[in-house]
Parts: C-alpha cells; structure tokens; sequence
C-alpha cells in the first residue's frame, strides 16, 4: 500500500472514532488545564462540558507570513512538547525521493523547522501526517491571540460527559 493511502486509511479510521464524542468541523472552545505535572485540554460547546484529555502541541501557522512554525522552534515551549517533535520528525525518510507534491511537502515539513506554505490546502496535510504518524486522536487548528493557527492534538480522553 503507498504512503498517501495508508495516511488516509489511519485518519479515517481515526475520524471515525472522534465523530462518536465531536462533531467535524465545528469550533469548540478549549481550555486549557494542568492536573499535577499533565497539561489537559477541556472540550466544550458553549458550557457543556464533552471531553478532557492530555494533549500535544505541535506547532503554529501564521497566515499573514505564511509560514508553519514547529513547536520546538518557539522559545520557552514544554521540553515534553519538543521530544514528541523529534520523535515525529525522525520518520522523514518515509518521504524521500518523491515527486508526488504532497509527499515531496511532508518530507520538507519533516526535514525543516520552519516551512513557507504556498496553498491553504496545507494546513489540512499537516493534520492528516500528524495524526498518521501520532498516537493522537484529533487534531485541533484554533486561533491564538496573536492570530497564529494552532495545532493542538488530543492524545487521549481521560473524561467523557456524554
């Protein structure tokens, strides 16, 4: 089975399992939580409350200089965050030697720690590789203060209130 469609068999079957607690494409409000030494997120819809789990930071976008920005490139993130970025990074040679666009773009993504993204469309692949390479469950894009677009994934649920 090639690469591309094994990306799309696991984040199907990934969205799959998320769809059973979170709507696609609707805007939850997140929290964020620190119970002892784990940060957790805390998914809600107006104020009912849906799911708190542990979650991982991957990076940022900033649409007004289109450029994707690893975590581990943003001074004073969680060492956690950036051993997790590693990890990730380390499966770049999956993608060597293509010259398929979107492979030949996860392997950039992969190699560089900053990256200028020339279509919207991107924003979607980043996701797809980050949960086909994680253990993550759902990848959340919402946008920071300072308009950046995020990429928080929930890595597990450690409550439901559904």
């Amino acid at each position: 089975m090639k690469i591309l469609d094994k990306i799309k068999n696991i984040n199907d079957k990934k969205y799959n399992n998320i769809i059973k607690y979170l709507k696609p494409n609707k805007k939850y409000n997140i929290e964020f939580l620190k119970k002892g030494l784990n940060k957790q997120i805390f998914i809600k819809e107006n104020d009912k409350k849906i799911i708190i789990g542990d979650y991982n930071f991957y990076g940022i976008y900033q649409p007004y200089t289109k450029l994707w920005i690893w975590a581990s490139s943003i001074p004073g993130i969680d060492i956690k965050y950036n051993k997790n970025i590693k990890n990730i990074k380390s499966f770049s040679h999956l993608f060597e030697s293509s010259n398929n666009i979107k492979i030949n773009f996860y392997y950039q993504l992969l190699t560089q720690n900053v990256l200028l993204l020339t279509d919207e469309r991107m924003i979607k692949w980043i996701n797809e590789l980050l949960l086909f390479i994680s253990d993550d469950l759902h990848i959340f894009n919402p946008v920071n203060s300072e308009l950046n677009i995020q990429f928080i994934a929930l890595s597990n649920i450690k409550e439901k209130y559904i």
